[in-house]
């Protein structure tokens, strides 16, 4: 028995061992919210809610009890629900009381949480924002300074509406009811600006209870235009605008941050290797911007490229292929010169600006393979007629299997690193991704339905395009941006007779020719600019009170101006806008600035050195020098330029150009005309002409050549897409194309009314 009692008592947990206990019920810590202080307007519900958590730090569940430190400010009811004066005996109807400060704690089990202050004040009407005087002389804006680079070293003067990095400010805001400052009375003020970037705003507390004042003090950031807005008790106050010195002036300077080579802009190198680049962004009080987000940018990114996440200080170069190309560092909205387009009365606006002279490179090395994408256009009108696109490689120049366009295309534009290959259609645009041509597991395409037209224009990074559709009525312009894979966005603008755009080199616009509203298709070519940017709503200018033809624009290659062929009866020009606002560029006397030329040309190519513009007529180049300068003290932009053009009469007689290029050191220049059997090549160190002729005698239809310059690849009137050797002077190869399955020719599953389907586009990959 003795031992059978001793087993029992043992299986029941005694003899020697014990149950470990379980979570403490009782709490160590209980949160009140809201925390810390609130404003109240009399009258008014509040709600409080609390948690409790044990010795362990485990949530708990308490019943909770509400205090308040003064029920003639501030009733609650059990539930936690507080009126700021009293409740009536159900605790349905809240009546005001007296104003000013209780203290709320929530209780359980002998718990009791931090006091949470609450303000009760009367209804505030409006509060105001002011600044502070200070007590004691405001600092100088940067002293002890690094000295800035030559091309930043500019008067430059102290600014009172803005803030360099060094200086700050306190604001204070003051609330009223019924034209009485009720602030004493009110507690914490919110503050908050519309950009966190540009001002940092440290709300100023009080030293006997660490609740947050009426008073903010606010540090600079991102240089740029911001609001900023106090708010107590669910009231704001209207916005009060506040500048993060703008960037006036940006260097760029070859050689690594503190060891640059000063002034020096152009470097020569081998593929494979990096340069490294110095930005200096100066504010308009002269100081040195540290950390500005600089948008880089490159006009042959597939050769010379700034890698993602560059800003200012030293961004390396990298040299891809062999090639040229400018680099351009510019402080552009919406991360840098934050607020454009605002125009505040009193502050410095917010404009993108420019180095005035970019960074220019040439790689040389061994020339790497690429693609040719060859394709028709016939069949553009025929939503039935299948179209094959040909992915050649240039390293064995096989046509290869062709793959079916998802529409007809009309158009067909690398972006110029070569990724993607936007293709234009009647019957909706195509975006080609260049890495899944000839995949069996991911399409090459996606289509925008919305989008329909001719491809005018693709931007630096290959995010957006701009499409003309002249077909419908009205006519249309689309933006299409594929910066999301997920989905892509179409933003239809109203202009007629859209026929050439540019998007600038940073991206924030796209300068667009077109006609004036409802004008339908101009004769001849545009008479309106139209500028879009996400940024602003789109911009309608004139370009003449005479009649104008406008046939392209190009923007030069440190990104402040755009050039725009023009014609009109007074003769043929090269117009130049600034980027920055879209006005008409001056020099520094203000003189609107033109080039004038003896006819207007077909293309217009803007070398990278920052100086030099080439343009091609119908007989002959214009070689265009251009100065540019800085922008004018205390301004931003614009910077000002001045031209001079000499003429090159090619002695060819009146010829039709279709394509023209220059090689990457720039001596060359080849010209492919529909009306010549070989491509006329015209020597910049000897000034003479020469020619490459076709094989077949054929005419060229399209053309483009390589980064490198050493091929230029023609789709002839022979029906074969002809590889030209720019160093050997010869009609390489001719590339033929088999008929494919139930086509009727290489092309086209049908022929158009026109007749068959022939190669009239040639995309060559960068």
């Amino acid at each position: 028995m003795l031992l059978t009692s001793t087993l029992s008592l043992c299986s029941l947990g005694g003899c020697g061992g014990h149950k470990p206990p379980g979570p403490s019920p009782f709490p160590a810590k209980i949160t009140l919210s809201p925390a810390t202080s609130a404003s109240v307007q009399a009258g008014s519900i509040i709600s409080f809610s609390a948690s409790a958590q044990n010795a362990s730090n485990s949530a708990i569940s308490a019943s909770f009890t509400y205090q308040s430190s003064n029920t003639d400010i501030l009733n609650l009811a059990a539930n936690g629900v507080a009126c700021a004066g009293k409740w009536d005996a159900q605790f349905v109807t809240c009546t005001p009381g007296a104003s000013g400060v209780a203290q709320v704690t929530a209780s359980a089990l002998g718990a009791t949480s931090a006091p949470t202050l609450i303000f009760v004040h009367p209804p505030i009407d409006n509060i105001q924002i002011s600044q502070v005087v200070p007590v004691n002389s405001p600092p100088p804006a940067c002293p002890g300074q690094q000295v800035v680079p030559a091309a930043c070293a500019l008067p430059f003067t102290a600014n009172n509406s803005c803030l360099s990095s060094n200086q700050q400010m306190t604001l204070q805001a003051t609330a009223f009811s019924k034209g009485v400052d009720i602030t004493g009375v009110v507690g914490p003020f919110a503050w908050s600006a519309s950009s966190s970037t540009v001002f940092k705003l440290t709300p100023v507390r009080s030293s006997s209870d660490n609740v947050p004042t009426n008073q903010a003090v606010v540090a600079p950031g991102a240089p740029g235009l911001t609001p900023i807005v106090a708010t107590a008790a669910g009231v704001s106050s209207l916005p009060y605008y506040a500048e993060t010195c703008p960037v006036r002036c940006i260097a760029l300077e070859l050689g690594s941050s503190g060891s640059q080579n000063s002034g020096q802009t152009s470097f020569a190198t081998t593929k494979g290797t990096s340069e490294p680049v110095t930005a200096t962004a100066v504010d308009i009080q002269g100081c040195v911007v540290p950390k500005a987000r600089l948008t880089w940018s490159s006009s042959q990114p597939a050769s010379i490229s700034a890698p993602t996440g560059c800003a200012a200080g030293t961004c390396s170069l990298s040299a891809s292929q062999p090639g040229s190309g400018s680099v351009t560092a510019s402080c552009s909205p919406p991360t840098c010169n934050i607020g454009f387009p605002l125009n505040i009365a009193g502050f410095v606006q917010p404009l993108p600006v420019y180095p005035v002279t970019p960074i220019s490179g040439v790689v040389n090395g061994t020339i790497p393979s690429t693609s040719v994408l060859a394709t028709s256009k016939d069949c553009s009108t025929d939503f039935s007629c299948s179209v094959a696109l040909y992915d050649i490689s240039t390293s064995n120049n096989l046509a290869g299997n062709p793959i079916a366009f998802p529409e007809p295309p009309n158009s067909l534009l690398f972006d110029l690193a070569g990724d993607k290959a936007y293709a234009g259609s009647a019957f909706g645009a195509m975006l080609t991704t260049v890495a899944n041509l000839g995949s069996t597991s991911a399409s090459p395409f996606s289509t925008f339905n919305t989008a329909r037209g001719k491809v005018l224009a693709v931007s630096e990074n290959g995010d957006l395009a701009v499409l003309s559709d002249t077909q419908s009525t009205p006519h249309q312009v689309y933006v299409v941006s594929a910066a999301s894979s997920s989905s892509a966005a179409v933003t239809p603008l109203n202009i007629s007779g859209a026929n050439a755009a540019a998007f600038s080199p940073d991206g924030l616009k796209a300068f667009i020719i077109g006609c004036k509203a409802g004008a339908g298709q101009c004769l001849n070519g545009g008479d309106t600019l139209y500028v879009f940017s996400p940024l602003q709503a789109l911009q309608t200018i004139p370009l003449s009170t005479s009649a104008v033809s406008a046939t392209s624009v190009a923007f030069s290659s440190n990104a402040a101006f755009a050039f725009i062929s023009e014609a009109s009866g007074s003769g043929s020009s090269l117009a130049i806008y600034n980027t920055c606002n879209n006005a008409p560029s001056t020099d520094v006397s203000s003189v609107v600035q033109t080039i004038s030329l003896p006819s207007q040309p077909s293309f217009v190519k803007v070398l990278p050195d920052g100086i030099h513009i080439i343009a091609l007529d119908n007989t002959g180049l214009d070689y265009i020098t251009t100065a540019i300068t800085a922008a004018a003290s205390q301004t931003l932009c614009p910077q000002f330029i001045s031209a001079s053009s000499q003429r090159i009469p090619l002695g060819q007689g009146t010829f039709n150009p279709i394509n023209f290029f220059i090689s990457p050191g720039g001596t060359h220049a080849y010209i492919v005309a529909s009306d010549r059997s070989s491509v006329l090549v015209y020597d910049f160190n000897t000034n003479s002409v020469a020619g490459i002729s076709f094989a077949n005698n054929a005419s060229p239809v399209s053309a483009d050549i390589t980064v490198d310059g050493t091929l230029i690849y023609v789709a002839g009137s022979d029906g074969m897409l002809h590889e030209v050797s720019t160093t050997s002077a010869a009609d390489l190869l001719q590339i033929s194309f088999t008929i494919p399955s139930r086509f009727s020719t290489p092309f086209c599953s049908l022929d158009p009314t026109s007749g068959p389907c022939k190669l009239d586009v040639v995309a060559v990959k960068p």
